[in-house]
């Protein structure tokens, strides 16, 4: 298999779709879903449905609780299929028409219809996990193992590009109406989605066969618990632990801008292209520098640096000390990022790369499904005081870098 700039650039337009989708959701669902609440910011610009930081967790946690049944079991069924579209492409065709019908649904319900709101919301939630671990999926497939840290950087510095439009464009959107970053985003993401149906040429397996002993997620998840060497147990650990602190800055950023630094939702939003756009230039680096020097020590020399700013967020108290730090929570994000999957994929055999891409989803979901919850509750126990939440985010990531360090798998293959 021969590494190949130019189709990883084109299935990056499948990850720049689905990131500009989930950072706008992201971003306005939480505050949506709080505005209205007496003891919240009416700088907000939207009437929402005044719902407690600790139930908003929970809502933020309902795609990572479909995510946790669904990505898993897709991307291990999708090892053992082949049809004459390929086996990762038939669940991209279905799931982003699906996803765009719902994503765009979900500002019309709002302050109407609590009911058909939600119902958007989970018509967008199954929809995206039907197709999203098959498109991850698709990077290992066309990548050999040697490339597969700076072909994930590409791929993120895609994400990231989608990362800066969502907040960027998503946030000056906001100023038409509550609705355009939505219209925006779920087309933004049909036509990514549609231009890696066009030109990726899916490789076909040598066989679709299951692979010996027994197959699919739960085979790789017991050969893994069983395995004499822990790595990639631990490893899963570390993940989960790096995700609540990435999920409690996704998910209450926004909030806390709003209440602490007194901006409006759009404001809030456009701050976190900070973050999206340290992710486009630096992944391609952090991918390069994994590649080299390891990517074991480039995901550690990132969770430090992430928990240190992470630690210092508490203190901010303008947006001009937001930008840069979110500027640089971006690079340090990225080198962890950029090296966890290839690391990840590259404990696997290689006829179960759907499957161990699912344990990886199946340990960050994991994570999202109790980090918001977590964090809400924590916010809700210390007042709504929305800074406390970097301070919780630090000391999960120093708890990642405990499990990091038995990893002893995962580097580059020859």
């Amino acid at each position: 298999m021969k590494f190949n700039y130019w189709r990883v650039l084109l299935l990056g337009f499948g990850f720049m779709g689905v990131s500009l989708l989930w950072g706008i959701y992201n971003a306005y669902v939480p505050v949506f879903l709080q505005a209205g609440r007496s003891d919240f910011s009416t700088t907000a610009g939207v009437t929402g449905f005044g719902m407690s930081a600790g139930f908003t967790g929970f809502i933020m946690t309902l795609d990572n609780i479909a995510a946790l049944f669904i990505l898993p079991f897709v991307g291990a069924y999708s090892d053992r299929i082949w049809t004459r579209w390929g086996r990762r492409k038939p669940f991209i065709a279905t799931g982003a028409p699906l996803a765009l019908i719902g994503f765009i649904a979900i500002p019309l319900f709002l302050g109407k219809s609590l009911l058909l709101f939600m119902a958007a919301i989970f018509l967008t939630l199954f929809a995206m996990d039907v197709f999203r671990t098959p498109v991850v999926s698709l990077m290992p497939d066309i990548t050999p193992s040697p490339k597969r840290s700076q072909a994930n950087g590409m791929i993120n510095l895609m994400g990231g590009v989608g990362g800066v439009l969502a907040f960027a464009v998503g946030g000056m959107l906001f100023k038409v109406s509550v609705g355009a970053p939505f219209y925006f985003g779920g087309i933004a993401m049909l036509i990514g989605c549609g231009i890696v149906l066009l030109f990726i040429r899916e490789p076909r397996p040598e066989t679709v066969k299951p692979a010996e002993g027994e197959p699919g997620l739960m085979g790789s998840l017991k050969t893994i618990t069983k395995d004499r060497d822990s790595s990639a147990l631990y490893f899963l650990f570390a993940i989960f632990f790096w995700f609540l602190g990435y999920n409690a800055l996704e998910v209450f950023f926004t909030s806390f801008a709003v209440n602490e630094l007194r901006v409006d939702s759009g404001q809030a939003t456009f701050l976190l292209a900070y973050f999206s756009l340290s992710i486009i230039l630096f992944a391609p680096v952090c991918g390069f520098i994994g590649a080299k020097a390891g990517r074991k020590k480039a995901i550690g020399a990132g969770i430090i640096a992430f928990a240190a700013l992470l630690a210092y967020g508490y203190t901010i108290t303008t947006a001009l000390q937001a930008k840069i730090m979110l500027s640089l929570c971006g690079i340090a994000w990225s080198f962890i990022l950029v090296n966890s999957l290839p690391m990840m994929v590259d404990m696997a055999p290689q006829d179960r790369l759907g499957a161990y891409t699912g344990l990886y989803y199946l340990s960050s979901q994991s994570s999202a499904i109790v980090g918001p919850i977590l964090a809400g509750k924590i916010i809700e126990l210390f007042s709504n005081d929305y800074r406390i939440t970097f301070l919780y985010a630090a000391i999960t990531l120093g708890i990642a870098l405990l499990f990091l360090l038995p990893v002893k798998r995962g580097e580059a293959l020859a």
